[in-house]
């Protein structure tokens, strides 16, 4: 079980690290402000989706 969490907490560094990467990252292009105002929130409900899918994942699939 030790080892199921560990995995999990390296995914959820992971994931935190590209939802940084993604979100501090500047775009080229100047007139996408909807884009703009879009990204935030796109990136943090993909990044809640996968941390739900590795959760469950971890704790009703067995490996």
């Amino acid at each position: 079980m030790i080892s199921k969490l560990a995995r999990l907490a390296i995914r959820i560094v992971i994931a935190g690290a590209i939802l940084w990467a993604i979100i501090s990252v500047p775009l080229p292009f100047r007139d996408a402000q909807l884009l703009i105002m879009l990204r935030v929130p796109i990136a943090v409900f993909i990044f809640i989706v996968y941390i739900g899918k590795e959760l469950y994942d971890t704790f009703f699939y067995a490996r």
